[in-house]
């Protein structure tokens, strides 16, 4: 015999809403609360100094489990918004959640901080994991490769880092807690749910091709035996003017990997005047091809396509019931200045206006399988979905 229970939750269910502090909250709190839901928060960096409507959203979800991280601009069902809080909400009939998190306070923590994540969420029928981390303080390839090293080997992995409008305001959302320095996951328990990624970029190629011949970490100190600035500088040509943080952004590194079929690109941090050396926003392997690339606006926005026709080939997309969480690069921001609307608004008439949908601005995207090495990006745009079919 059916109970009132079972009749709420005949089917899975999603939702979508958004606070700014002139108007409140967009709507009442749906009456969603459970155990099997999941609750997905992107907020402006400034409310980890002023949490009430994010101890709201706890109080309001007490059973549910609620991830997150900051942002300088939030995206909600087509529109960006600044000084705002979006959050997605995602009931599962069948699914099973499960939340980890754990602290990351350096670089050096990051693979096992991956691996603690890993080793709480495994089971042989995870089928997806969700993953946000600060992006201060964690190396993402080492996260997800240690992620990776604990879970099945075809697992999704879909996520980014947490920014903000400086390297001094990012904060996480663990389990609806506010905590700085954190990784955060959910991972997606069942035969019937779906986590399907896919990323867009919308660059090309510059310059001839260069063998990056010594790295460490995220350090490129050369390329083709030379400082690595100094062949940057040249590849860029009449470009060179530009300051560092327009330069890096309008002329990121790609990498290929002989195992990758697709472009890693990175931006670039800082340089070091006295050796060369370039400091990347990932890490980079020594012995990898490089090439600088570019970009337009318009070409920007056609990676919002591309990453919408990868979706398409790799799912049949829904058109209501899923909730789509996209994570674009603070970078890309930077190029497309007012028409940064455009790429959001792009995101939301691909997927379909009856697709509830979220997103931030990272420091790094993650979009990768654990059937191949870490997948970790810079200057794209990654759309994760989430149903249950």
């Amino acid at each position: 015999m059916e109970t009132v229970a079972d009749l709420e939750i005949e089917a899975q269910t999603t939702e979508s809403l958004c606070y700014d502090s002139a108007n409140g909250w967009s709507k009442l709190f749906p009456d969603l609360d459970s155990d099997n839901t999941l609750i997905v928060v992107f907020a402006a960096y400034e409310y980890c100094d002023s949490p009430e409507p994010l101890k709201e959203l706890r109080q309001a979800f007490p059973k549910s489990k609620i991830i997150g991280c900051s942002t300088p601009v939030v995206v909600c069902d087509g529109g960006l918004r600044e000084g705002a809080i979006a959050v997605g909400i995602i009931r599962f009939k069948n699914t099973q959640i499960r939340l980890s998190y754990t602290s990351v306070q350096g670089f050096a923590e990051s693979r096992t901080a991956g691996q603690q994540l890993g080793k709480q969420l495994a089971d042989e029928n995870l089928k997806g994991v969700l993953i946000f981390s600060d992006g201060v303080t964690t190396e993402a390839t080492d996260l997800v490769r240690g992620l990776q090293e604990m879970l099945p080997s075809d697992v999704t992995i879909a996520g980014g880092l947490a920014s903000g409008h400086t390297l001094d305001d990012t904060w996480m959302l663990c389990d609806g807690e506010l905590k700085r320095f954190y990784a955060c996951a959910v991972g997606f328990v069942g035969n019937t749910v779906e986590l399907t990624r896919a990323t867009g970029g919308g660059w090309r190629l510059v310059g001839g091709e260069c063998q990056a011949t010594r790295t460490a970490g995220r350090t490129l100190f050369e390329l083709d035996g030379e400082p690595a600035n100094a062949v940057y500088q040249r590849q860029i040509g009449c470009n060179a003017g530009f300051g560092l943080h327009e330069s890096s952004t309008r002329y990121p590194l790609t990498l290929r990997l002989p195992d990758l079929e697709m472009q890693i690109v990175r931006d670039i941090n800082s340089v070091d005047e006295a050796s060369g050396a370039l400091e990347l926003a990932g890490d980079i392997p020594e012995g990898v091809m490089v090439q600088v690339m570019t970009t337009t606006e318009d070409e920007i926005l056609d990676g919002v396509d591309e990453a919408i026709e990868r979706l398409r080939s790799k799912t049949i997309l829904p058109k209501q019931n899923a909730l789509a969480v996209y994570v674009s690069c603070a970078g890309r921001r930077v190029v497309l200045l007012e028409k940064t609307n455009e790429e959001v608004a792009l995101a939301h008439d691909g997927l379909g206006q009856g697709i509830h949908q979220i997103g931030m601005y990272a420091f790094g995207e993650i979009s990768t399988t654990s059937s191949g090495p870490p997948h970790v990006h810079n200057e794209t745009i990654t759309i994760g979905l989430i149903r249950e079919y």
